[in-house]
C-alpha cells in the first residue's frame, strides 16, 4: 500500500494550504493578495500601500493610507498542467489537466485612529493546493496522483505606528483556519469493496501566525520596506481510512474512519521591497522574497492508539516521508506609469524559484517559474477599481520517480485574472 504516499502529499498538500492550483506560486505559497500587485507582478508590495491589501505584505505600510478604507477582490486561476506517467520506458498515461481553476477572494480594511496608529483587518490566504486526476490515470496510477485539496484562511489583524516622518513600524497576529482532504488509489482486486480508495484523509486545523515590517521613506518619491513572517505550525485533526502502515501482500489490513494526527509545517517569509518615483508619471519597483522551505523536512502522520499501523499499538505512525526541501527566492521587478488623475498602467516580471528540487511529487508538479503582469487602476473620487493580468510560465520536462512509478511535466502553464474594489470613507 502506498501510504507512504498517502501522507506525503498531504503534508505537502497540507502545506499547500489555500483555495489555489499549485502552479500560482512555487511551492505552494500563494501570492494572489490584490489585484493591483498582480498587475506588476508583486513587485514593491513591502512598500507600496495602493490600498488596504497592503498589510498582507507589510503591517508598516498601512501608515501611507489615510481615513477608513475597505478593499475587496478575487483572483481567477486558470492552470494549464500535463503530466505523463509511465511504469517503464513507456507513456502508459497522460493527464491533459492536472490541476483545476481556483478561485482567491480577499477582503481587507483600515482605519487611521490617530496621526500615529493605523489598524488593519484583513481575510485572505497565503498557502493552498489544487490537484485532481481523471479515473484513467489513477486506475493504475492513483498511488502517486489521486486528488488533494487544501484550504486555509488567514484571519489578519495588524496595527502600524508611524515614528516620524521617514520611519514606520508595524505588526500583525493571524488565526490560520486550514482543512485537507486527499485521497489515493489502488488497483488491487481487494480495494474493489472500497471504491479502489488505498488511503483517504479528511482534517481540519487551526494555528497562529505573526508578521513585523518596517517602512522608511527618504523622502515622497524614494521609499524601502521589510517585513517578516514567522513560521508556524497547524495541527491537523480528522479521519483516517486505508490499507495499514507495514502491510505486505500476505496480510490486508483496512481501517476505516481512524483519528489522525498531523503538523502541517508553514515556512517563514522574508521580503525587502523598494520604490522609486523618478518622474511625475513614472514609478519603478522592485521586490526580493525568501521563503524558508527547509523547514518543510518530513510528512508525519499518526494515528492516536496505532490502529493505523499493524505492528501494534505501540506504533502511531500512519505515515511518514522525508521531504527536505530548500529555501527558496523570488525577484520581481515592476513599472507604474500614471496617465493622468484617473487612469494608471502597470506592468512587471518575476523568477519564481521552485524548493523542491529532486523531491518533486505528482500531486504538487512544482518548478520554476517566470511571471509576466501587467494591470490599470481607475480612480473616480472616493473609488478606485482595478485589474491584474499575469501569464505564468513554468519549467517543465523534469522526470521524477515515486514508489517505482514515473511522470514527466509535460506543460506547466497558467492565466491569473484579477478584480479589485476599493472605497475611501470621508
Amino acid at each position: 500500500m502506498n501510504k507512504k504516499m498517502l501522507l506525503t502529499t498531504l503534508a505537502i498538500s497540507c502545506a499547500l494550504a489555500g483555495a489555489s492550483s499549485s502552479v500560482s506560486a512555487a511551492g505552494f505559497q500563494i501570492s494572489e493578495h490584490s489585484a493591483s500587485g498582480l498587475g506588476r507582478a508583486f513587485a514593491g508590495e513591502a512598500a507600496i500601500a495602493d490600498n488596504a491589501a497592503t498589510l498582507a505584505r507589510n503591517p508598516a505600510s498601512l501608515t501611507m493610507l489615510e481615513g477608513t478604507s475597505i478593499s475587496n477582490g478575487i483572483t481567477y486561476i486558470d492552470p494549464n498542467v500535463q503530466v505523463e506517467f509511465s511504469n517503464g520506458q513507456y507513456i502508459d498515461a497522460v493527464e491533459a489537466e492536472a490541476a483545476p481553476y481556483a478561485l482567491v477572494p480577499n477582503a481587507f480594511m483600515s482605519h487611521q485612529l490617530n496621526d500615529k496608529f493605523t489598524i488593519g483587518f484583513g481575510s485572505y490566504a497565503d498557502f493552498g493546493l489544487a490537484s485532481d486526476y481523471s479515473d484513467e490515470v489513477n486506475e493504475e496510477f492513483g498511488a502517486i496522483a489521486g486528488d488533494t485539496a487544501i484550504t486555509v484562511i488567514n484571519l489578519n489583524t495588524s496595527l502600524a505606528y508611524k515614528i516620524n516622518e521617514h520611519f514606520s513600524i508595524g505588526a500583525s497576529g493571524s488565526i490560520l483556519l486550514a482543512q485537507a482532504e486527499l485521497n489515493r488509489y489502488g488497483s488491487n482486486s481487494r480495494l474493489d469493496k472500497y471504491n479502489n480508495v488505498s488511503a483517504s484523509l479528511e482534517g481540519r486545523g487551526v494555528g497562529f501566525g505573526y508578521k513585523v515590517g518596517g517602512l522608511y521613506k527618504l523622502n515622497e518619491n524614494h521609499r524601502w520596506g521589510i517585513a517578516y513572517t514567522g513560521a508556524s505550525d497547524i495541527d491537523m485533526e480528522g479521519e483516517f481510512s486505508g490499507v495499514q502502515a507495514n502491510t505486505d501482500d500476505a496480510i490486508f489490513d483496512y481501517v476505516e474512519g481512524v483519528d489522525g494526527e498531523l503538523i502541517l509545517n508553514l515556512p517563514s517569509i522574508l521580503e525587502i521591497s523598494g520604490y522609486h518615483q523618478l518622474t511625475d508619471q513614472f514609478a519603478m519597483h522592485y521586490s526580493w522574497v525568501r521563503t524558508g522551505w527547509s523547514s518543510f523536512e518530513e510528512i508525519l502522520a499518526t494515528s492516536t492508539n496505532g490502529e493505523c499501523s499493524s505492528k501494534g499499538e505501540d506504533d502511531n505512525v500512519c505515515l511518514q516521508k522525508t521531504e527536505e526541501w530548500k529555501d527558496s527566492n523570488r525577484y520581481a521587478l515592476g513599472a507604474t506609469y500614471q496617465i493622468n488623475d484617473n487612469w494608471a498602467v502597470r506592468s512587471g516580471m518575476a523568477y519564481d524559484e521552485t524548493p523542491t528540487d529532486e523531491h518533486l511529487t505528482a500531486s504538487i508538479p512544482d518548478s520554476n517559474r517566470l511571471w509576466y503582469s501587467a494591470g490599470m487602476s481607475y480612480y473616480t473620487g472616493q473609488h478606485a477599481f482595478d485589474l491584474g493580468v499575469t501569464y505564468l510560465v513554468g519549467e517543465d520536462g523534469t522526470v521524477a520517480e515515486e514508489d517505482g512509478q514515473f511522470f514527466k511535466v509535460t506543460k506547466s502553464t497558467a492565466m491569473l485574472y484579477a478584480v479589485q474594489y476599493s472605497y475611501t470613507f470621508e
